[in-house]
């Protein structure tokens, strides 16, 4: 059962989502104003009748009902307001331009510097306390790794001189330097070994469809288990009752943990006996649904050869193998059946299914060609494809759209167990720094493809989008809330800056002009200016707001 919160319980997320927002927009337009010395009449969270107010100095300070914004009236910005000549020199149209930019853009800077705060927050206390260590679980073939001849096994403790704290620090500077020459200190069997290593160029598609330049080294976390295929009916393995899927656990009596380990130990034996033993899944059904229960047996291979005079067990890595078809996929729809095997792809052979993995995202919705092969067939057979983009709804009622290729491989596989963070605090501050960055440089981006015509409006959200995201995130937990409170502090302190008349960037944007002219607009021009500021506002809100009855209510 999936809980769904209370309208009491979403309203009140709603209000702890946005009331920090907004009292942290309005807190850095007081205190930027009282910096350079412009007196704040009134600081303002909601719109509406004050429900309680309480004066500090010269400021008046108040809470009204309306949740949905805040102001500080500021002394000499509404243009034609009488000032008292004791205190024109402190009116904001009296200061000097850097001044009232640093007053108008405090409010969207401090929205902006937030998120720091809060993802530093996030991942010092509530983010785990021990993370994925840089041990290579496996080495994709004909990658940069593989060139550079890194193993199955080795920790890279050291990029350019620079210390390696976890897989996430070594991805993102392997991603940050596509085609730079790398120098890496790796640790194999307790010694210290130097490797030159260039990251491959690959253009990665972001959220947002964006094409940017990465590195790619051409490892994986994971351990992949000695899973194997069978594709040859006439095969010893075959013939003594293994199937793809099963589970290699010894091999003459020496424990196996890996498909790398399977292949060694097969091919020392050479054409000798080869005892075995394996584990299968078993599907039970269950009172609670359908359970896998591992059966353990026993085998004896003695190796055949095959059309070519090799001599084989007929075992191989099932990583390439076909576990399951979606129907309706762009892989069923070619005859790709669970149980073949991928030989090659656009004329390549591979033998892990990453590989494929990697052609399919650069080849997007352009046709593919792969060889197949399935159990007892002698002679693979060529298939082409084209994926599908299609469209899937997240737990935020948002849509989103990926390809879809629709098989699956087996890939049965362990992890290195996570490792206690050192240096939490610098862990936490250069996280926060580097997520903040990548949320703002997506955001903006999110923005240009909206006005350059590149996405729709119908992304736009409204306050009934908030309202139901925030109850939807606080069901997630703190963790989840913060995440959002940090991307929607981003949001609106992008939005404010836009060049929209009665916006902080409006109002900015109106010093610009002049300060150009070297005169003050006239009253009949900043009306006008108002009030295409306001339609454009209420046009967008409107648009936000069928967006939202859409995508909630219908």
């Amino acid at each position: 059962m999936v809980y769904a919160p209370s309208v009491v319980g979403k309203l009140l997320a709603f209000i702890l989502l946005i009331g920090p927002l907004i009292f942290i927009h309005e807190l850095g337009h007081l205190l930027a104003a009282k910096l350079v010395d412009v007196k704040a009449l009134r600081f303002s969270i909601g719109f509406g009748p004050a429900l309680f107010r309480f004066r500090m100095g010269e400021t008046e300070y108040c809470v009204a009902p309306i949740p949905l914004g805040g102001y500080v009236r500021l002394l000499g910005h509404v243009p034609g307001e009488r000032i008292p000549p004791a205190e024109a020199d402190r009116a904001l149209s009296a200061k000097p331009l850097w001044a009232r930019f640093f007053v108008l853009g405090a409010g969207p800077a401090a929205n902006l510097l937030l998120p720091i705060l809060l993802y530093f927050l996030y991942f010092l206390t509530l983010a785990p306390t021990a993370v994925p260590p840089a041990v290579i679980g496996t080495v994709v073939d004909g990658t940069s790794a593989d060139q550079a001849e890194l193993r199955q096994g080795d920790r890279i403790v050291a990029i350019d001189g620079e210390d390696v704290r976890s897989w996430r620090d070594m991805s993102q500077r392997i991603s940050e330097a596509p085609g730079q020459e790398l120098r890496m200190q790796i640790e194999r069997d307790g010694e210290r070994i130097d490797r030159v290593v260039t990251p491959q160029k690959r253009i990665h598609r972001n959220a947002l469809g964006v094409a940017t330049p990465i590195g790619r080294l051409g490892v994986l976390r994971r351990f992949y288990a000695p899973q194997v295929g069978i594709i040859d009916d006439e095969s010893a393995a075959y013939a003594e009752g293994l199937r793809t899927g099963d589970v290699i656990t010894s091999i003459n009596g020496e424990p196996v943990r890996t498909t790398e380990e399977l292949q060694r130990m097969l091919e020392a034996t050479g054409d000798g006996r080869v005892r075995l033993t394996y584990l299968r899944a078993e599907p039970v059904a269950g009172p609670l649904g359908t359970y896998l229960f591992f059966e353990s047996a026993h085998a004896q291979l003695l190796p055949r050869k095959d059309d070519g005079g090799h001599t084989s067990t007929g075992l191989l890595p099932a990583n390439a193998f076909i576990r399951s078809v979606d129907p309706g996929s762009p892989a069923e729809l070619a005859g790709i059946r669970p149980g073949d095997r991928i030989l090659e792809v656009d004329g390549t052979t591979f033998a892990k299914w990453e590989f494929l993995r990697e052609v399919l995202i650069t080849k997007q919705e352009q046709p593919v060609e792969l060889l197949v092969q399935s159990v007892g067939e002698r002679k693979p057979r060529t298939v082409e494809l084209r994926q599908m983009m299609r469209t899937w709804r997240d737990i935020y009622k948002q849509d989103r759209t990926s390809l879809w290729f629709g098989a699956q491989p087996y890939e049965k596989w362990t992890l290195t167990p996570p490792e206690p963070i050192r240096g939490r605090f610098t862990y936490a501050l250069a996280s926060a720094l580097e997520e903040t960055g990548a949320v703002m440089s997506m955001m903006w981006t999110t923005l240009t493809q909206i006005f350059s015509g590149e996405r729709g409006v119908d992304e736009l959200s409204s306050v009934v989008g908030l309202y139901n995201v925030a109850g939807t995130a606080a069901d997630q937990g703190l963790d989840e809330f913060l995440i959002l409170m940090a991307l929607l502090s981003i949001n609106l302190g992008f939005v404010n800056l836009l060049p929209i008349p009665i916006l902080d960037g409006g109002h900015l944007m109106i010093y610009i002009i002049e300060a150009v002219r070297r005169r003050p607009l006239g009253q009949r021009a900043r009306e006008i200016l108002s009030a295409v500021g306001l339609v454009i506002i209420v046009l967008l809100l409107l648009i936000a707001l069928r967006n939202d009855i859409m995508r909630f209510l219908m």
